[in-house]
C-alpha cells in the first residue's frame, strides 16, 4: 500500500474517532450538569496520566525496533503483549483494593464506581495498543481504520443510550469499558496467528538496554503530562469542576487542530527512523512540509473552532475565544517539538528526552503554582506557552547536536505571520471577525503557490487512481 493511501486510511480513522468524540461533546454537555461534566473531564485527565504508566512505553519500543525478520519482530510483539497483560493485572488489582484511599487524595469529587470503571478501561486499552501498533508498523492501515471506526461507533451509540437512560457519568465510563473490551478481543484474535512464535526459537526479546529505553519513555511521558495535563489539576483545585468543564471544552476544540494532522503524524512516526537513514535530504524536506501542514491547520482552526464552539455547545460554555486561540498556539508549538526532534530518540537510549521533559515539567509546575492562583485559567495557558517554547528550544538544540539537519525554517515564516495575525485579531479586535477570513484566504492562496509542485503531484496521483478505477 502506498504512503498516500496509508495516510488516507489513518485520516479516515482519526476523522471518525475524533468526529464521534466531538458529536458526543454537545450531547454530554446537555445531559450532564456542568459539575458532572467537569468530573468526567477530570476522569479523562486521570486516564491520560495512568495510561502512560500502564502501557509501559511498549508501543514506542515496537515502532523503534529494527529486527530484520518478521518472526523476530513478532517475538517482540509476543513479549510486549505478555508484559502488558501481566502489568495491567497487577495495576488493576492494586487500584481496586485501594480505590477509596486513592480517591481521597484527588482534588475533584468522583465516585468509587466511576474510578474503578476507569481503571478497568485503562487496562483493556493498554492491551489494545499492542495490536494497533502492529497494524501501524506493518502497514495494515485498513484494519487500523476498521477497528478504530468500529470502536468509535459502538462507544458513541452505547454512551448516548446510557445517558438517555439516566446513568450520567457512570454510563459514559461503562460504555468505554464494554467497547474497549470487545475491540481488544477482536484485534487480538485477528493477530493471534502472527503471535505464534515459540520461545524455543526466539527467547525473551525485551533486554536490559530496551528496559532503559522503556523507562525513559515512561518518565518522559509523565514529565510531558506534568506540563500538559497537570493544569487541569491546578484549575480544579483552585476553582471547581465547573470552571474545569469550561477550560476542558476550550482545550478540546483547540485539540481538534492537532487531530487534523494526526494522520500525517501516525505515518511519519512509524517511518521517520528508517527514512533518516535512507534519505536524509528527503527527511528534511518532509519535516518542513509537515510543520507547514500543521501550521496551516492551526490557522484554519483559529478561524473555525470558535464558531463551532459557540454554535454547538450550551450558552454556559460560550465566549471562550481567547482561551481557544491561545491553546491553539500551544498545539502549534508542540507540533514543532514532535517534528524537529529525532536525534534525542536515536542516541543515548532517549535519555535526553527524559531530561528535557523533566526540566520542562519543573518549569511548568512552578509556573502553574504561581500563575493559576494569580491569573486563573489565563495564567495556566500562559504557563503552557512558556514551557512548550522552552521544551522546543531544548529538544531542537540537543537533536541538532546528535543528528545535525539542515531545515529550511524560512519556509515557515508566512505561516507564523498568518497565525500571529489571527491571534492578534482575536485578542484585541474580536469584533473584526471578517478580518480573520481575509487573513485566512490570503494565506492559503500564498501556501498553494509555495507548494504548487507538491499539489500537482498529488492531483496527478488522484487523477491516475481515478482512471484505473474507471477501468475496473
Amino acid at each position: 500500500m502506498s504512503n498516500l493511501k496509508q495516510i488516507g486510511y489513518f485520516a479516515l480513522a482519526i476523522l471518525a474517532v475524533k468526529g464521534f468524540g466531538f458529536i458526543l461533546l454537545p450531547i454530554t454537555t446537555r445531559f450532564l450538569e456542568k459539575s458532572e461534566f467537569g468530573e468526567l473531564n477530570f476522569l479523562v485527565t486521570m486516564s491520560a496520566l495512568c495510561s502512560l504508566i500502564v502501557s509501559l512505553g511498549l508501543p514506542e519500543l515496537l515502532l523503534k525496533q529494527q529486527y530484520s525478520s518478521f518472526r523476530e519482530k513478532m517475538a517482540l510483539f509476543r513479549d510486549s503483549l505478555v508484559l502488558t497483560i501481566g502489568f495491567s493485572a497487577v495495576f488493576l488489582i492494586g487500584c481496586l483494593l485501594f480505590s477509596e484511599q486513592i480517591i481521597s487524595l484527588l482534588p475533584a469529587q468522583i465516585s468509587v464506581l466511576d474510578f474503578r470503571l476507569l481503571v478497568v478501561n485503562l487496562c483493556f486499552a493498554s492491551v489494545l495498543s499492542i495490536p494497533f501498533t502492529y497494524y501501524r508498523l506493518f502497514g495494515y492501515a485498513q484494519k487500523y481504520c476498521f477497528y478504530s471506526i468500529a470502536h468509535a461507533v459502538m462507544q458513541t451509540c452505547l454512551t448516548i443510550t446510557l445517558l438517555v437512560l439516566g446513568f450520567n457519568v457512570t454510563g459514559v465510563m461503562a460504555s468505554g469499558v464494554a467497547c474497549t473490551f470487545i475491540i481488544m478481543c477482536l484485534t487480538l484474535n485477528d493477530m493471534s496467528s502472527a503471535l505464534k512464535v515459540s520461545y524455543s526459537r526466539f527467547s525473551w526479546r525485551i533486554k536490559k538496554s530496551q528496559t532503559i529505553f522503556l523507562t525513559s519513555i515512561i518518565a518522559s511521558g509523565l514529565f510531558v503530562y506534568a506540563g500538559n495535563g497537570a493544569e487541569n489539576w491546578f484549575i480544579v483545585a483552585q476553582f471547581n469542576e465547573s470552571v474545569l468543564a469550561s477550560y476542558y471544552v476550550a482545550a478540546q476544540f483547540a485539540i481538534i487542530t492537532s487531530f487534523t494532522f494526526e494522520p500525517i503524524r501516525l505515518w511519519w512516526f512509524a517511518k521517520r527512523f528508517s527514512l533518516i537513514k535512507e534519505n536524509k535530504s528527503l527527511y528534511q524536506r518532509y519535516a518542513i512540509t509537515s510543520l507547514n501542514a500543521g501550521l496551516a491547520m492551526c490557522i484554519l482552526m483559529s478561524l473555525l473552532a470558535p464558531i463551532a464552539l459557540n454554535s454547538v455547545l450550551p450558552s454556559d460554555y460560550h465566549e471562550k475565544d481567547s482561551w481557544l486561540i491561545l491553546l491553539i498556539i500551544v498545539v502549534a508549538i508542540r507540533h514543532h517539538s514532535d517534528i524537529v526532534n529525532i536525534g534525542c530518540y536515536m542516541h543515548k537510549n532517549g535519555v535526553f528526552v527524559s531530561i528535557i521533559n523533566f526540566l520542562t515539567a519543573l518549569l511548568g509546575l512552578s509556573l502553574l503554582y504561581f500563575l493559576v492562583p494569580n491569573q486563573g485559567v489565563e495564567g495556566a495557558i500562559l504557563a503552557l506557552i512558556i514551557m512548550q517554547s522552552f521544551k522546543l528550544v531544548c529538544l531542537y538544540s540537543v537533536s541538532q547536536y546528535f543528528e545535525p539537519l539542515q531545515l529550511n525554517f524560512a519556509a515557515l515564516i508566512p505561516s507564523w505571520l498568518a497565525l500571529g495575525s489571527m491571534v492578534l485579531i482575536t485578542l484585541e479586535f474580536n469584533e473584526l471577525s471578517f478580518a480573520k477570513w481575509i487573513v485566512c484566504f490570503c494565506y492559503f492562496v500564498g501556501l498553494s503557490f509555495q507548494y504548487k509542485t507538491l499539489l500537482k503531484q498529488v492531483m496527478k496521483s488522484l487523477v491516475k487512481g481515478h482512471q484505473y478505477a474507471q477501468l475496473l
